[in-house]
């Protein structure tokens, strides 16, 4: 009987093994490559395609940044850009409307700030801009309502107490006004332009003597900061 070949270990059955892990490791590499290279595509997209909310970010901040330098025509342009796609935002809507006084177009100004205050009614520097933009309209009426509704959430605003006074005044009700300043004169005492808007109510008052001590006051304050 003729004897079967010595088989040596690991030849037939070691080298499929073999040939199969490496067949494994091949395909396991291969799949890591395509991953690799699927999120670096990605990556690659998102880095170099324009995000849009990043994009209007980018526009509203350099419209406020234009505000806040006083460069009111500049900032107009590059925030009704960002109201034509984002036309329910409420610091855009802000922003725009005060620059838009500024400009003096009162009318879209209003219009802008009585959306923006109809979104948040509870913004004191919605309602403090929006009151100032009616008594510049000489609406003085729809300025009264507008501030006195908005002290009721904000007590103590120096600004919407004086716009009070301010409206008060244009209205000729001169105790009211009085009131208003007064009430913004606590709040900072050492505001020199509410001390002059006492004087100039106690002048329609007739109380001339207590309006130059307040003129005085105002003088020695105003000087005091330059």
């Amino acid at each position: 009987m003729t004897a079967s070949p010595e088989r040596k270990p690991g030849l037939t059955r070691g080298s499929s093994t073999l040939v199969d892990e490496l067949g494994y490791l091949f395909y396991s590499s291969l799949q890591v490559l395509k991953k690799i290279s699927s999120s670096a595509i990605q990556t690659y997209r998102s880095l170099f395609s324009v995000d849009s909310d990043l994009r209007l970010q980018y526009f509203l901040d350099k419209g406020i940044r234009y505000t806040e330098r006083g460069r009111y025509a500049q900032a107009i342009v590059v925030l009704e850009r960002v109201l034509l796609e984002r036309p329910h935002d409420l610091e855009t809507l802000f922003h725009l409307g005060f620059c838009l006084l500024r400009e003096e177009r009162v009318e879209e100004g209003i219009a802008l700030l009585i959306r923006a205050e109809q979104m948040d009614g509870s913004d004191a520097r919605i309602s403090s801009v929006l009151g100032m933009a009616y008594i510049q309209a000489e609406k003085y009426a729809e300025a009264v309502t507008m501030l006195e509704r908005a002290l009721t959430g904000n007590p103590d605003n120096f600004n919407l107490h004086y716009r009070l006074g301010l409206a008060y005044d244009k209205m000729a009700n001169y105790e009211k006004a009085l009131e208003s300043f007064q009430t913004a004169g606590k709040l900072r005492p050492r505001e020199p332009k509410v001390y002059q808007s006492i004087g100039f109510i106690l002048e329609q008052l007739g109380k001339r003597e207590e309006a130059v001590d307040y003129f005085k006051r105002a003088m020695q304050l105003a000087e005091g900061r330059s």
